[in-house]
């Protein structure tokens, strides 16, 4: 159902133009002049307005300007006499959407409606989508007070910031890191910070299609290409007209399709699979990969010219192992977004877990934490997660333990990645354990350490020990 303004002078029409949209479930008003149109507009907020262009006092042409001076966001449908397109088609460049010729065929103009009322939604659900994106992929989503983070946003601003993104062939942005460092996120916040926002944001993983679809999903296909191929299809570079591709995982692309996009990075145009013409395109080119391109070109799994032209510009995501403290701010943000999602009430964490958060190297870096913190969040059984609720534990590396053991058969465990002891309790140890096997002789103990008598007294005094043997 949709709320309409008819602004049409002769009553009669305006009267049966009224009825018609009523029977079709429609809210349908009716304004003899453009002037009444006008201040009508203002109260109802009318989802169509048909607006005839011949009017006492301004005409329909004047009406539309100033509807869109007044910011009305009513679609326009103009109706014109019979044989008048000139005018049709000036309105339609002066922001209708579309018009009608007199004598008017009812039942077409309910068909019409509907279908502006179609446009509208579907304009609607896209408008929200896109606004609900572009609040959880902007530039503020990039968390973090580290320097590398710093760093990273002070140069994606600069990007953004250069018109050379609206240019016919902006540079080609390449991002490199670990998996989970963020990669989609900074492509995202690069998108909806820069001058092709409103465009579209188009999303390909090159690991997630068959190697023998990704070229048809990229640059479309003609009806008969092969033999799934029922009917013509756009590519998803031609859907981002405009706007933004990121080539997720470009690392993996097959190399056969390398060769394709590279002469499409360079002419920006494009050749859908079993066509014969090239159409252009105005896209921005962004790529990510955790692959080591040195390695690929040199066993020949990745071309050397397209690397180049994909790294006009380069952006290096570090791991989060190497962002310091940016690890509590990230847990304390995931928190606050999951327990929002779930409806659930977690204050935090207790010092314990907030100490395994910064001892865990976190391997799928700020994707695992999520993940983790999610979890966390859904099984804590108090305002506060714990560590049992974290479920890491701190990877020992090569190394991190060895044992020492002493003469009197105890042995001392060095866990350098857990509770090791600190030098004055090791210290204090080993003193004991010299002195259990000299019986308590200081100056033999000394000798058995190769420090003097003096010096081992003063240890043991340290120790608040006294010994009596000498």
């Amino acid at each position: 159902m949709a709320n309409v303004l008819v602004i049409e002078d002769e009553n009669i029409l305006a009267r049966n133009v009224c009825d018609a949209l009523t029977l079709a479930d429609h809210e349908a008003t009716a304004a003899r002049t453009g002037e009444d149109g006008l201040a009508q507009a203002e109260g109802l907020a009318p989802d169509v307005i048909l607006l005839d262009y011949r009017l006492p006092g301004i005409d329909g042409l004047e009406v539309l300007r100033e509807l869109q001076r007044r910011g009305s966001t009513a679609s326009v449908v103009m109706m014109t006499a019979h044989g008048n397109i000139d005018t049709a088609v000036e309105a339609m460049k002066t922001g209708a959407v579309d018009f009608v010729t007199k004598p008017l065929d009812i039942k077409e103009l309910q068909l019409l409606i509907e279908r502006v009322v179609d446009n509208r939604r579907i304009a609607g659900q896209l408008s929200y989508f896109r606004d609900r994106e572009r609040a959880v992929s902007g530039f503020d989503q990039i968390i973090g007070e580290s320097k590398p983070i710093q760093d990273l946003k002070r140069l994606i601003d600069r990007i953004v910031s250069t018109p050379a993104l609206s240019a016919d062939k902006p540079p080609s942005i390449l991002i490199t890191g670990e998996t989970g460092t963020g990669k989609d996120l900074v492509a995202r916040a690069i998108h909806y910070a820069g001058p092709r926002s409103d465009a579209q944001f188009v999303h390909l993983n090159c690991t997630a299609l068959p190697d023998h679809l990704v070229e048809a999903e990229l640059f479309g296909h003609v009806k008969g290409a092969f033999t799934d191929a029922r009917s013509d299809k756009q590519g998803l570079l031609e859907c981002a007209e405009g706007g933004t591709v990121f080539l997720d995982e470009i690392g993996h692309m097959p190399l056969t399709l390398q060769a394709k996009l590279l002469q499409t990075l360079e002419h920006r145009t494009i050749r859908p699979v079993g066509g014969t013409k090239e159409r252009k395109i105005d896209v921005h080119f962004l790529a990510a990969t955790n692959r080591t391109f040195d390695e690929a070109i040199e066993s020949g799994e990745f071309r050397e010219d397209l690397y180049h032209r994909l790294r006009i510009l380069s952006l290096h995501l570090v791991p989060l192992r190497e962002r310091g403290d940016d690890v509590v701010l990230l847990a304390a943000h995931f928190t606050a977004s999951h327990a929002g999602k779930f409806g659930l009430s977690i204050d935090g964490f207790t010092d314990d877990a907030t100490a395994a958060i910064r001892a865990y190297d976190w391997p799928g870096n700020v994707r695992e934490l999520s993940h983790v913190i999610e979890s966390a969040v859904l099984i804590a059984d108090g305002p506060l997660i714990r560590p049992e609720h974290l479920n890491i534990q701190a990877p020992r590396e090569e190394g991190a333990t060895m044992d020492v053991v002493l003469s009197d058969a105890h042995t001392i465990n060095l866990d350098f990645a857990g509770d090791c002891p600190t030098l004055e309790d090791i210290e204090y140890r080993i003193i004991q354990a010299a002195l259990n096997f000299s019986k308590h002789n200081l100056s033999r103990a000394a000798r058995i350490l190769g420090i003097s008598r003096d010096a081992i007294r003063y240890r043991v005094e340290k120790h608040g020990k006294s010994d009596r043997h000498d």
